[in-house]
């Protein structure tokens, strides 16, 4: 299987544990793909984040498709997907309407180095469906959406430098991966944070153009703007703590947030790579009601398909525009038509499902959510489980501080237990409800029922005892 596959495998069976009720039999032809995996690929994958050390001492899961809210792996065992592809599936997998607009483009050609008719046509849909959003781009990720939004916006302003907040992560690159899951003993003084890089390779002097400072506190950032204003193009922020916790803004927060920004001639970029379609058609701008100059959405926008998209108010958005004294803004595979008609056709999914439909979804969520606090704090465990915005954590606490105080990363950090998670979510695995294996948001989609939430609680009954 490759140039590599005389090597020693670096995995054993021995080395795993089994998922709950289901035993390492039941995962062989997993196993042996990662096996084969590790000598081509780092990690065993493209993205660590699913690689082997997010399931170790687990096997990895090589799923073979998924239909609607169901999975299924290479050994054939089957799931209720509660991960929805990181966020990304919000109306279950292959639907027939986003399945027949793809496969009608794959028919049409999938790449012209032209623009074509979709692709205004699903800018029109979006900037009809967001409020903050005049003109759009297309791009592919939502990692290169945040790199060209923080870039557009220090050729706006004129300003070089940005502000991030601790326990945020807006993608991988350097700009970005400041503070994300800093350790807390390292992070020194709120008002003065070290910075503290989430991975190496992030060159120094990137880092002196990144500003971080605690979430959820208005008067410091207040204290930051007055201080450094002159010198901060943009801050950028989610809604809600989604990669950290899932922790949500205290009220008035982002309306302080938006002031604040605005009296100090700094653009807001909203992060809705996550919120955006989750929390409703509009995403958090529109659930919060917050009025930001640029915003970044993926995932959900095009339901598991690699689209992205900028927007935001027109005259920042015109300076995408050609010119020598512009942001430029390229992409081979930017606006690709294969990935755009899905988003087309997700979108207007959505629009069928409307809000009414989040209303449901936001209903089986919050059931699903208070049942598991109920079921694992029964079964004497100390934990947290978030607010239900379309997506919630489960954290296992130390005991030790009241979840209710928590407003930052540096709350929630020192007091919460990854191990006991990680079992939980391997013993649901085992009864057939795939979570994130590593603390991570779990997810819902308009593909779950009312049935597959009384699945997942029954579920939870017997994966709390292997904790």
């Amino acid at each position: 299987m490759g140039k590599h596959s005389a090597r020693e495998p670096s995995v054993s069976r021995a080395e795993h544990e089994p998922y709950g009720a289901r035993g390492l039999d039941e995962f062989s032809r997993s196993l042996a793909l990662q096996r084969a995996a590790d000598g081509e690929l780092p990690e065993a994958t493209s993205s660590n984040y699913r690689g082997k050390s997010s399931y170790a001492p687990y096997p990895m899961i090589y799923m073979r498709e998924g239909d609607g809210a169901e999975l299924t792996d290479v050994d054939g065992n089957t799931y209720l997907d509660f991960h929805c592809g990181v966020s990304s599936i919000i109306n279950g997998h292959g639907p027939a309407a986003q399945r027949a607009a793809v496969k009608r483009q794959v028919d049409r050609g999938a790449y012209f180095a032209t623009t074509y008719e979709r692709e205004l046509e699903a800018a029109e849909l979006l900037n009809d469906m967001v409020p903050a959003s005049d003109l759009t781009k297309f791009i592919s990720t939502g990692t290169e959406g945040i790199m060209s939004a923080l870039r557009l916006a220090r050729a706006y302003t004129g300003k070089e430098k940005v502000l991030k907040f601790e326990g945020m992560y807006h993608g991988h690159t350097d700009y970005a991966l400041v503070n994300v899951h800093p350790d807390v003993e390292s992070l020194g003084t709120r008002s003065n944070p070290t910075r503290i890089p989430e991975t190496t390779g992030v060159p120094r002097a990137t880092m002196e153009t990144v500003e971080s400072i605690p979430w959820n506190d208005a008067a410091l950032l207040e204290q930051k703007l007055e201080r450094d204003g002159d010198e901060i193009a943009a801050v950028v922020t989610e809604a809600v703590m989604s990669n950290s916790g899932l922790l949500w803004p205290d009220d008035g927060y982002l309306a302080d947030l938006r002031r604040l920004t605005r009296e100090h001639d700094v653009l807001l970029i909203l992060d809705e790579v996550v919120t955006g379609f989750r929390m409703g058609l509009q995403g958090a701008q529109g659930y919060f009601d917050v009025d930001p100059d640029l915003a970044v959405f993926g995932k959900a926008m095009a339901n598991g398909y690699p689209c992205a998209a900028l927007t935001g108010r027109e005259d920042v958005m015109r300076f995408l525009e050609a010119g020598s004294d512009r942001a430029t803004f390229m992409g081979t595979f930017s606006g690709n038509p294969l990935v755009v008609a899905a988003a087309h056709a997700n979108l207007e999914l959505l629009q069928e499902t409307g809000e009414s439909g989040y209303a449901d979804l936001y209903e089986r969520g919050e059931r699903l959510t208070g049942g598991l606090r109920e079921i694992i704090g029964d079964a004497g465990h100390d934990v947290f489980v978030p607010e239900f915005g379309g997506f919630f954590y489960v954290h296992f606490t130390d005991g030790e501080s009241d979840p209710a105080e928590w407003r930052e990363w540096r709350d929630l950090a020192p007091h919460t237990e990854e191990e006991p998670y990680e079992r939980f979510a391997s013993a649901m695995i085992g009864e057939g409800i795939f979570l994130p294996p590593k603390t991570g948001r779990i997810n819902l989609m308009h593909a779950h029922t009312d049935a597959h939430i009384d699945e997942a609680l029954e579920a939870a009954k017997e994966a709390i005892t292997q904790v």
